[in-house]
Protein backbone atom coordinates (compact mmCIF):
# COMPACT_ATOMS: atom_id res chain seq x y z
CA UNK A 1 0.00 0.00 0.00
CA UNK A 2 1.53 3.18 -0.84
CA UNK A 3 1.77 6.11 1.62
CA UNK A 4 -2.26 7.97 1.32
CA UNK A 5 -1.40 12.05 1.50
CA UNK A 6 -4.36 13.51 3.54
CA UNK A 7 -4.94 17.00 3.08
CA UNK A 8 -3.06 19.54 4.70
CA UNK A 9 -3.48 22.96 5.80
CA UNK A 10 -1.36 24.33 2.97
CA UNK A 11 -4.23 22.89 0.41
CA UNK A 12 -7.10 24.41 2.08
CA UNK A 13 -4.88 28.30 2.10
CA UNK A 14 -3.57 27.44 -1.70
CA UNK A 15 -8.01 26.92 -2.07
CA UNK A 16 -9.11 29.63 -0.53
CA UNK A 17 -6.91 32.10 -2.00
CA UNK A 18 -7.85 30.30 -5.69
CA UNK A 19 -11.51 30.72 -4.73
CA UNK A 20 -11.00 34.53 -3.21
CA UNK A 21 -12.57 33.21 -0.31
CA UNK A 22 -11.87 32.91 3.39
CA UNK A 23 -10.64 29.75 4.63
CA UNK A 24 -13.52 28.98 7.08
CA UNK A 25 -15.80 28.63 3.94
CA UNK A 26 -13.57 25.91 2.77
CA UNK A 27 -13.48 24.21 6.02
CA UNK A 28 -17.23 24.78 6.17
CA UNK A 29 -17.66 23.03 2.41
CA UNK A 30 -15.04 20.46 3.38
CA UNK A 31 -17.21 19.23 6.01
CA UNK A 32 -20.71 19.43 4.74
CA UNK A 33 -19.71 18.05 0.93
CA UNK A 34 -17.09 15.91 1.49
CA UNK A 35 -17.07 12.34 2.89
CA UNK A 36 -14.28 12.66 5.71
CA UNK A 37 -12.14 11.00 4.00
CA UNK A 38 -10.86 11.00 0.68
CA UNK A 39 -9.47 7.49 0.93
CA UNK A 40 -11.31 4.21 2.18
CA UNK A 41 -10.31 3.27 5.41
CA UNK A 42 -6.51 1.39 5.49
CA UNK A 43 -6.38 1.67 2.06
CA UNK A 44 -4.74 3.87 -0.63
CA UNK A 45 -7.63 3.64 -2.82
CA UNK A 46 -10.17 6.81 -2.98
CA UNK A 47 -13.48 6.64 -1.92
CA UNK A 48 -15.82 5.83 -5.03
CA UNK A 49 -19.23 4.96 -6.38
CA UNK A 50 -19.83 3.44 -9.62
CA UNK A 51 -23.39 4.69 -10.96
CA UNK A 52 -24.90 2.12 -13.61
CA UNK A 53 -27.17 4.80 -15.08
CA UNK A 54 -24.30 6.83 -16.78
CA UNK A 55 -22.40 3.73 -17.89
CA UNK A 56 -25.73 3.17 -19.56
CA UNK A 57 -25.59 6.21 -20.91
CA UNK A 58 -22.05 6.15 -22.20
CA UNK A 59 -22.42 2.59 -23.58
CA UNK A 60 -25.83 3.11 -25.17
CA UNK A 61 -27.14 0.24 -23.10
CA UNK A 62 -24.50 -2.42 -24.40
CA UNK A 63 -24.40 -4.55 -21.29
CA UNK A 64 -28.10 -4.59 -19.84
CA UNK A 65 -29.30 -7.54 -20.68
CA UNK A 66 -26.06 -9.16 -19.61
CA UNK A 67 -24.99 -7.39 -16.70
CA UNK A 68 -28.22 -5.47 -15.28
CA UNK A 69 -26.41 -4.77 -12.10
CA UNK A 70 -24.07 -3.04 -13.56
CA UNK A 71 -25.85 -1.41 -16.41
CA UNK A 72 -29.10 0.13 -16.00
CA UNK A 73 -30.86 3.26 -17.99
CA UNK A 74 -32.46 4.47 -14.19
CA UNK A 75 -30.52 5.58 -11.40
CA UNK A 76 -31.00 3.16 -8.47
CA UNK A 77 -29.09 2.34 -5.16
CA UNK A 78 -30.10 -1.33 -5.57
CA UNK A 79 -26.42 -1.92 -6.69
CA UNK A 80 -24.44 -0.19 -4.50
CA UNK A 81 -21.92 -2.09 -2.22
CA UNK A 82 -19.76 0.36 -0.43
CA UNK A 83 -16.50 0.97 0.31
CA UNK A 84 -14.59 -1.75 -1.44
CA UNK A 85 -17.46 -3.54 -2.83
CA UNK A 86 -17.37 -0.39 -5.54
CA UNK A 87 -14.04 -1.27 -6.79
CA UNK A 88 -15.43 -4.49 -8.05
CA UNK A 89 -18.52 -2.75 -9.53
CA UNK A 90 -15.88 -0.82 -11.53
CA UNK A 91 -13.77 -3.38 -11.84
CA UNK A 92 -16.58 -5.67 -13.38
CA UNK A 93 -17.58 -2.83 -15.69
CA UNK A 94 -13.78 -1.88 -17.08
CA UNK A 95 -13.27 -6.06 -18.12
CA UNK A 96 -16.57 -6.23 -19.24
CA UNK A 97 -16.15 -3.24 -21.78
CA UNK A 98 -13.52 -2.86 -24.51
CA UNK A 99 -12.43 0.85 -23.06
CA UNK A 100 -12.11 1.69 -18.95
CA UNK A 101 -12.93 5.26 -19.62
CA UNK A 102 -17.03 4.54 -19.52
CA UNK A 103 -16.59 2.93 -16.37
CA UNK A 104 -14.43 5.76 -14.86
CA UNK A 105 -16.16 7.99 -16.32
CA UNK A 106 -19.84 6.66 -14.82
CA UNK A 107 -17.48 6.64 -11.33
CA UNK A 108 -17.26 9.90 -8.59
CA UNK A 109 -14.39 10.14 -6.58
CA UNK A 110 -12.82 11.38 -3.85
CA UNK A 111 -13.56 14.05 -1.09
CA UNK A 112 -16.25 15.50 -3.20
CA UNK A 113 -17.12 12.65 -4.97
CA UNK A 114 -16.84 14.70 -8.74
CA UNK A 115 -18.27 12.37 -11.46
CA UNK A 116 -15.25 11.39 -14.09
CA UNK A 117 -17.28 12.60 -16.63
CA UNK A 118 -16.30 16.26 -15.25
CA UNK A 119 -12.72 15.69 -15.54
CA UNK A 120 -12.69 18.40 -17.91
CA UNK A 121 -14.25 20.53 -15.40
CA UNK A 122 -12.33 19.53 -12.45
CA UNK A 123 -9.15 20.59 -14.42
CA UNK A 124 -7.80 17.53 -16.29
CA UNK A 125 -7.75 17.07 -19.81
CA UNK A 126 -8.71 13.18 -19.91
CA UNK A 127 -10.73 10.52 -17.31
CA UNK A 128 -7.53 8.91 -16.42
CA UNK A 129 -5.50 11.92 -15.69
CA UNK A 130 -7.89 12.65 -13.30
CA UNK A 131 -8.53 9.12 -11.61
CA UNK A 132 -4.25 9.08 -11.41
CA UNK A 133 -4.46 12.66 -9.41
CA UNK A 134 -7.65 11.65 -7.76
CA UNK A 135 -5.64 8.33 -6.26
CA UNK A 136 -2.38 10.45 -5.13
CA UNK A 137 -3.93 12.62 -2.41
CA UNK A 138 -7.07 14.69 -1.15
CA UNK A 139 -5.10 17.80 -1.54
CA UNK A 140 -5.71 16.55 -5.17
CA UNK A 141 -9.17 16.07 -4.55
CA UNK A 142 -9.67 19.73 -3.24
CA UNK A 143 -7.78 20.97 -6.32
CA UNK A 144 -10.38 19.15 -8.56
CA UNK A 145 -13.32 20.80 -6.68
CA UNK A 146 -11.73 24.01 -6.95
CA UNK A 147 -11.80 23.86 -10.28
CA UNK A 148 -14.72 22.22 -10.62
CA UNK A 149 -16.57 25.82 -8.88
CA UNK A 150 -13.94 27.91 -11.07
CA UNK A 151 -15.91 26.11 -14.49
CA UNK A 152 -19.07 27.71 -13.02
CA UNK A 153 -19.01 31.55 -12.30
CA UNK A 154 -22.17 32.03 -10.29
CA UNK A 155 -21.35 29.09 -8.08
CA UNK A 156 -17.79 30.31 -7.22
CA UNK A 157 -19.94 33.73 -6.60
CA UNK A 158 -22.41 31.76 -4.70
CA UNK A 159 -19.34 30.98 -2.35
CA UNK A 160 -17.61 34.41 -2.15
CA UNK A 161 -20.87 35.84 -1.36
CA UNK A 162 -21.54 33.17 1.17
CA UNK A 163 -25.23 32.37 -0.20
CA UNK A 164 -25.49 29.80 1.10
CA UNK A 165 -28.94 28.32 -0.24
CA UNK A 166 -27.46 29.44 -3.53
CA UNK A 167 -25.00 27.47 -3.27
CA UNK A 168 -26.63 24.15 -2.14
CA UNK A 169 -29.15 24.77 -4.67
CA UNK A 170 -26.47 24.75 -7.85
CA UNK A 171 -24.15 22.19 -6.22
CA UNK A 172 -26.22 19.67 -4.65
CA UNK A 173 -29.39 20.25 -6.73
CA UNK A 174 -33.23 21.13 -5.54
CA UNK A 175 -33.10 18.65 -2.66
CA UNK A 176 -30.94 20.29 -1.28
CA UNK A 177 -33.60 21.58 1.44
CA UNK A 178 -34.31 18.47 2.02
CA UNK A 179 -30.96 17.45 3.39
CA UNK A 180 -30.44 21.11 5.32
CA UNK A 181 -27.10 21.62 3.46
CA UNK A 182 -27.35 25.17 3.49
CA UNK A 183 -28.22 25.36 7.21
CA UNK A 184 -25.21 23.01 7.89
CA UNK A 185 -23.03 24.98 5.80
CA UNK A 186 -23.91 27.83 7.82
CA UNK A 187 -23.18 25.96 11.16
CA UNK A 188 -19.67 24.55 9.83
CA UNK A 189 -18.83 28.27 8.83
CA UNK A 190 -19.72 29.75 12.11
CA UNK A 191 -18.18 26.70 13.80
CA UNK A 192 -14.77 26.75 11.56
CA UNK A 193 -14.77 31.09 12.70
CA UNK A 194 -14.55 29.79 15.72
CA UNK A 195 -12.28 27.39 15.82
CA UNK A 196 -9.66 29.88 13.66
CA UNK A 197 -10.19 32.89 16.29
CA UNK A 198 -8.90 30.37 18.90
CA UNK A 199 -6.12 29.31 16.87
CA UNK A 200 -5.23 32.96 15.81
CA UNK A 201 -4.00 32.77 19.62
CA UNK A 202 -1.24 30.14 19.22
CA UNK A 203 -2.16 28.32 22.07
CA UNK A 204 -3.69 25.89 20.51
CA UNK A 205 -3.11 24.44 16.85
CA UNK A 206 -5.95 22.78 15.26
CA UNK A 207 -4.44 20.61 12.80
CA UNK A 208 -5.38 19.32 9.81
CA UNK A 209 -5.02 15.23 9.34
CA UNK A 210 -2.24 15.63 6.76
CA UNK A 211 -0.52 17.81 9.22
CA UNK A 212 -1.23 15.91 12.23
CA UNK A 213 0.46 12.64 9.82
CA UNK A 214 3.56 14.91 9.65
CA UNK A 215 3.82 15.59 13.19
CA UNK A 216 3.23 11.76 13.91
CA UNK A 217 6.24 10.97 11.97
CA UNK A 218 8.01 14.02 13.80
CA UNK A 219 7.52 12.09 16.78
CA UNK A 220 8.53 9.26 15.83
CA UNK A 221 11.82 10.22 14.66
CA UNK A 222 11.84 11.96 18.00
CA UNK A 223 11.28 9.77 20.49
CA UNK A 224 11.10 6.42 18.55
CA UNK A 225 7.50 6.76 19.69
CA UNK A 226 5.96 3.80 17.51
CA UNK A 227 3.19 5.55 16.01
CA UNK A 228 0.98 4.61 13.31
CA UNK A 229 1.33 7.84 11.05
CA UNK A 230 -2.91 7.74 10.07
CA UNK A 231 -3.54 11.89 10.67
CA UNK A 232 -5.64 10.96 13.81
CA UNK A 233 -5.04 12.35 16.98
CA UNK A 234 -5.63 10.23 19.39
CA UNK A 235 -4.41 9.25 22.98
CA UNK A 236 -0.79 7.63 22.36
CA UNK A 237 -0.44 10.15 19.64
CA UNK A 238 -1.11 12.69 22.60
CA UNK A 239 1.16 11.22 25.11
CA UNK A 240 3.98 10.76 22.64
CA UNK A 241 3.28 14.68 22.37
CA UNK A 242 3.07 14.89 26.09
CA UNK A 243 6.39 13.02 26.37
CA UNK A 244 8.11 15.43 23.84
CA UNK A 245 6.92 18.13 25.96
CA UNK A 246 8.53 16.98 28.97
CA UNK A 247 11.49 16.00 27.24
CA UNK A 248 12.31 19.74 25.54
CA UNK A 249 11.44 21.20 29.16
CA UNK A 250 8.19 22.98 27.82
CA UNK A 251 4.56 22.77 29.24
CA UNK A 252 3.42 19.17 29.37
CA UNK A 253 -0.28 20.05 27.99
CA UNK A 254 -1.19 17.29 25.09
CA UNK A 255 -1.64 20.12 23.00
CA UNK A 256 -0.21 20.67 19.54
CA UNK A 257 1.14 24.75 19.53
CA UNK A 258 3.54 26.78 18.01
CA UNK A 259 6.40 26.02 20.33
CA UNK A 260 6.22 22.80 20.62
CA UNK A 261 5.87 22.36 16.85
CA UNK A 262 9.20 24.64 16.27
CA UNK A 263 11.10 22.01 18.21
CA UNK A 264 10.02 19.52 16.46
CA UNK A 265 10.79 21.59 13.17
CA UNK A 266 7.21 21.41 11.91
CA UNK A 267 6.74 24.79 9.64
CA UNK A 268 3.24 25.72 10.74
CA UNK A 269 3.14 29.15 8.96
CA UNK A 270 -0.17 27.97 6.92
CA UNK A 271 -1.46 28.28 10.26
CA UNK A 272 -1.05 31.93 10.17
CA UNK A 273 -3.50 32.86 7.80
CA UNK A 274 -6.98 34.65 8.40
CA UNK A 275 -9.96 32.93 9.19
Amino acid sequence: MYPVSFIMRSDQNAAAQRLGVPLAVIKAVTAVEARGSGFIKNTDMPCILFEGHWFHKFTRGAYDNHYPHLSYAKWTKQHYKGGRGEYDRLLEAITVSDDPDPALRSTSWGLFQIMGFNHEMAGHATVREFVNAMAESEGNQLKAFVSFVEAEPELAESLRSQQWSDFASRYNGPGYKKNQYDTKLAAEFSRARIKLDEEASGDRLAFERGDTATLQSALNVALDAGLTVDGWFGDKTRQALISFQEREGLQETGRIDSETCARLGIDVSSYSLEA
